[in-house]
């Protein structure tokens, strides 16, 4: 269906929304790094629909727009900027050498419930300074808010309540730092300014929204659609046992082949033109990164897994220009670090069920369970 998009000419009105999808490299490009012409505020109409009521993602880093998005996103960027990391690098490592263990151990495993979920909920549990009793709901969150803008009818109330649950517990959170600040995010973010003013508890309250699902679900299947390549090009694991400089190579070919984001959305604030197609002003953009990715105007044999291939990192999956995914390196690291940790441990990887069931909705892409068998090494 991609394939055939883009190579017809203009954009495609597709549903929900209504909205004008780009399906090509380059017209996906000028979605995601254009903001004057692609505002970001087309987050808060899709992640706050009139069912839902207030979501405080919708007020979040990824719907604001220059100047404000810039000053905002300078306050969070420390943290995944190269000291930061560097600082997480030994929690990681730890984290993941912990789990591949028990994971290989039990040798019949959900992958998901065992390792691919537990190593990033684990880490931003960690970065956030958040209680570890608490982690076991945070699966359900993200999987729920995750739904919003696919949302049938029968998720609304679910919805609405992990809204609710995440809004009383945050706001503890947020009401606990202010009052004893500790050595987290949480705590710098009580504790930031922007041009000499503090963040209210909404404005925080919004950057968590968004941090504690992000933190988790793009990686939980960046890590499980490895996984799942690693099973079905076993040479793959042969290779990444055999010379773990192998696995970064992998891991980009991973994030253009079966990406963990499908899509992103813009509005246009006023009349724009894209790809030969008038677009009046108010209507929602969607960048489909899934086809650019495999837009063979760009990448030769696209629909092969070729890791190593020539512009094997110019992939949109984690965006352009000023939206480019702060979490970029963090998600590299912690799935590298993933990866090492596993194959050191296994000679295989076998699928129990030659089909995948992936998540439902079609903004994150990635398997909701993974039964497998890991054959020790």
């Amino acid at each position: 269906m991609f394939a055939k998009m883009r190579s017809e000419p203009g954009l495609c009105r597709v549903e929900p929304f209504g909205a004008y999808a780009a399906s090509r490299y380059e017209d996906v490009l000028a979605v995601q790094k254009d903001a004057q012409r692609f505002s970001s505020e087309a987050l808060a109409v899709t992640s706050e629909p009139s069912w839902l009521g207030s979501n405080p993602v919708a007020h979040s880093l990824l719907s604001q727009d220059p100047p404000r998005h810039t000053q905002l996103r300078a306050l969070v960027s420390r943290a995944f900027g190269p000291t930061g990391l560097a600082r997480l690098e030994a929690v990681v490592r730890r984290e993941a050498e912990s789990l591949a263990e028990a994971a290989v151990r039990q040798r019949e495993v959900d992958l998901v419930d065992a390792f691919s979920f537990l190593l990033p909920r684990n880490v931003i549990g960690y970065m956030l300074g958040l209680e570890p009793s608490t982690f076991s709901e945070f699966k359900r969150w993200s999987v729920s808010m995750g739904l919003i803008s696919s949302a049938a009818p029968e998720h609304y109330e679910g919805i609405r309540s992990t809204v609710r649950e995440m809004k009383e517990y945050l706001g503890a959170v947020i009401a606990e730092r202010r009052r004893k600040p500790g050595e987290d995010m949480v705590s710098d973010l009580v504790r930031a300014e922007v041009e000499g003013r503090k963040l209210t508890d909404d404005e925080i309250l919004s950057f968590l929204f968004l941090l504690l699902p992000a933190g988790m679900e793009t990686t939980t299947q960046l890590i499980g659609n490895a996984a799942i390549l690693l099973a079905r090009f076993p040479e793959q694991l042969e290779r990444a046992r055999a010379d773990k400089a192998h696995i970064p190579r992998f891991l980009e070919e991973v994030l253009r082949y079966e990406s963990p984001v499908q899509l992103t959305f813009r509005m246009n604030l006023s009349d724009v033109e894209l790809a030969g197609t008038k677009i009046p002003a108010g209507n929602l953009v969607l960048g489909l990164i899934v086809s650019a990715n495999r837009d063979e105007r760009v990448f030769e044999q696209p629909e092969q897994f070729l890791p190593g291939r020539e512009k094997g990192t110019q992939h949109l999956t984690f965006g352009q220009g000023g939206h480019f995914c702060l979490g970029a390196q963090l998600a590299r690291m912690e799935a590298r670090l993933a990866l090492e940790a596993l194959v050191s441990r296994i000679r295989e990887l076998k699928l129990r069920s030659p089909e995948v069931e992936w998540l439902p909705g079609y903004a994150i892409h990635g398997p909701r369970v993974l039964p497998v068998e890991l054959i020790p090494a």
